[in-house]
């Protein structure tokens, strides 16, 4: 462990002062900003709340810990957490993979439900449209044709 710097300790106190609410969102503005990890949302690895910890002495460790529940609960992450696949930790390494069991609890979630449900919508959508201008080109094909036939 290192010794604190005054300035860290400074730094400490200042963001201590601040309300609760602040200091959230401050861990949440500088996590984002430093780990590609976060900002992209890929499945974290197992224990990177120790190393977030570590990185951020400056902060409570009580709200690191309610900005990383905050990101795992939004829906973008559970969709990657779906998905299944690797694990990254703060460098954006490969730590781990997503089990089988935690990807079938991130599909159950009700936000990643309606997330597929609207995926399903948008698809369905588009095979709609797509099935209709597929006779509408056959019709205006033959339309051409009979025009051409009946010029000729």
């Amino acid at each position: 462990m290192t010794k604190e710097t005054a300035l860290g300790a400074a730094l400490k106190s200042a963001v201590q002062t601040m309300s609760k609410k602040k200091q959230t969102d401050m861990i949440a503005d500088h996590i984002y900003n430093k780990y590609d990890v976060f900002k992209r949302f890929k499945p974290l690895a197992v224990g990177i709340d120790q190393d977030l910890v570590a990185e951020l002495p400056q902060f409570d460790p009580a709200l690191i810990a309610r900005v990383l529940a905050n990101h795992c609960r939004r829906p973008r992450y559970l969709k990657a957490l779906a998905r299944g696949g690797k694990r990254f930790d703060l460098n954006n390494r490969f730590k781990g993979e997503v089990s089988p069991e935690e990807q079938a609890i991130a599909q159950q979630h009700p936000a990643v439900q309606q997330a597929l449900a609207t995926q399903a919508e948008r698809r369905a959508a588009k095979a709609a449209e797509q099935g209709e201008a597929a006779p509408e080109a056959a019709a205006a094909e033959t339309e051409t044709a009979e025009n051409q036939t009946a010029a000729e």
